[in-house]
């Protein structure tokens, strides 16, 4: 729901719990309390010109040529942000800064502390799927890594890059929207027929070394890279027990997460004046609420015809929550 593409299926070489809470940490934080407000997440006003510099900061293009799907997965993350930062004002205050890199370390610290011990699947699950994935033959697999990025213009730019011999680690912390961008677009070993059809025949064709052309799915378009093949065999009992663990520790940890960000998204409260964005959201905290724009504009001044975004459509606000 929150996340894009995380599926690691045997070796990694970060913890699963970092894979799965980095989706959280691609947001931004701050805005201006008067000028094109787009949500609030309890007191606090979120502002057009800020996500619109946050898009334009992780895309590496212009906002204007995010589609609705892309700029919705955005804000989403956007706001996931805001809400842990909102939760832990609530006992302390503290500046968030404003480098992505620094800004996310500081909102990854405050996840223990605000949503508890990350948890890990239970011996009989793990027990459990280890004996039925031990049955048969393993298929083929391969460590790969992976770059998104929003457009399919993009992703053949950056693609041209890679194939002149920039670092493959380096251009995705820097340009990619995927949640593993940090760590180079790591996705460890992955077991042929446990992703869609279209990214497991792209990354099943490639040789070591490799690139795979553009391919689209529903975080943005995607760039594969095959580092190394593993042709199928017999299953190893403690390599199916590690990729068994890993897969449930993070199908745990991504329930966890979101679990936690709704449940402080409805203390603090968020709404999204969805009249006010450029594009036609379908996110997470959709649900309608028409007054809302009403009431933030009647607490900001904020209901001049010149306040509405550029190319919004009419439709009122959303909100999660209680206002704080």
């Amino acid at each position: 729901m929150i996340l894009g593409l995380q599926a690691g299926r045997a070796r990694r070489t970060v913890p699963a719990v970092c894979l799965v809470v980095v989706a959280f940490l691609i947001g931004a934080c701050g805005s201006s309390p008067r000028v094109n407000v787009i949500a609030t997440v309890g007191r606090h006003n979120i502002g057009l010109e800020a996500f619109q510099g946050y898009v334009d900061s992780v895309i590496g293009e212009g906002w204007r040529t995010v589609d609705d799907r892309v700029a919705s997965r955005l804000l989403d993350q956007y706001l996931d942000q805001e809400v842990l930062a909102a939760a832990a004002r609530r006992k302390r205050r503290f500046a968030i800064p404003v480098e992505p890199g620094r800004r996310a370390a500081m909102i990854r610290s405050l996840v223990p502390e605000l949503c508890g011990p990350a948890p890990t699947p239970a011996p009989e699950a793990v027990a459990r799927a280890v004996e039925a994935r031990l049955k048969g033959k393993q298929p083929d697999r391969a460590h790969v890594r992976q770059i998104i990025v929003a457009t399919a213009a993009r992703a053949e730019q950056v693609r041209e890059r890679l194939l002149a011999g920039e670092s493959f680690a380096d251009l995705s912390r820097r340009l990619s929207l995927a949640p593993n961008a940090a760590e180079g677009g790591e996705l460890g070993v992955i077991t042929r027929g446990t992703l869609p059809e279209e990214f497991d025949r792209e990354i099943f064709r490639l040789h070591p070394g490799e690139v795979s052309r553009p391919v689209r799915g529903p975080s943005g378009y995607h760039l594969f890279q095959v580092l190394e093949v593993y042709p199928g065999a017999a299953p190893d009992h403690r390599a199916v027990e590690a990729t068994v663990r890993q897969e449930l520790t993070e199908d745990a940890v991504r329930t966890w997460l979101s679990g936690c960000v709704d449940r402080l998204a409805a203390e603090v409260g968020v709404r999204v004046l969805t009249d006010r964005l450029w594009f036609r959201y379908h996110g997470r905290y959709s649900e309608a609420d028409d007054a809302a724009t009403d009431r933030l504009d009647d607490a900001t001044g904020n209901n001049g015809p010149g306040n509405r975004a550029s190319g919004a459509t009419p439709g009122g606000g959303s909100h999660h929550g209680p206002g704080q």
